[in-house]
């Protein structure tokens, strides 16, 4: 049988520093703070998947840990995804573009990033204070091209970070599939 591991990763570099074995994928969320708690995380930033995007855990980020995240926000977070999508996107000029080609296939991705206020009704996830909508463009080599838009949120004020910063610490998250790719595919 094939193991099922939970990495905390570097974006840069692809480092692991902390792994935990989770049994079964449905069971991540509850290896998310003992994964990360003797990591020291003050003032850093994290991301993570979606499944991983509870209130509880980014909570636990952002008072115990002192961490700042990025939190990918899809239908696990029904209430939260339903007010990101509501957002003026439209209105909002696209404030980040980045665009590559590799492994045979083309890539472009936009940014768009609207500050939350909790007085104007805020959105239902703590601690938020950005919203994003990334919309991403990719076209395999000999395939029809896909789209897809996907919204987050971070506890980061604008005054504390760039479009680019934002977008780069997204796309920086997929570094752990080349990890994946490794233990996965050349260790089996």
């Amino acid at each position: 049988g094939r193991r099922h591991l939970l990495s905390a990763v570097t974006h840069h570099q692809a480092l692991t520093l902390a792994q935990a074995e989770v049994g079964a994928k449905t069971n991540e969320t509850a290896h998310f703070r003992p994964l990360l708690e003797p990591l020291d995380l003050d003032g850093a930033l994290v991301t993570f998947d979606a499944l991983h995007s509870v209130k509880a855990n980014v909570t636990w980020l952002a008072k115990a840990k002192n961490a700042h995240y990025i939190a990918v926000i899809k239908a696990n977070q029904a209430t939260a995804y339903r007010q990101l999508a509501a957002l003026p996107w439209r209105d909002i000029p696209i404030q980040h573009t980045a665009s590559s080609t590799r492994h045979g296939r083309h890539e472009s991705r936009s940014l768009k990033m609207c500050g939350i206020a909790d007085e104007l009704g805020g959105i239902a996830f703590p601690h938020a204070r950005l919203a994003l909508r990334v919309h991403r463009r990719r076209r395999q080599t000999g395939r029809r091209e896909s789209r897809e838009t996907v919204y987050a949120v971070t506890d980061l004020d604008a005054h504390q970070t760039t479009p680019a910063e934002l977008a780069a610490a997204i796309r920086g998250h997929w570094t752990v599939e080349s990890l994946h790719h490794v233990r996965d595919v050349t260790f089996a």
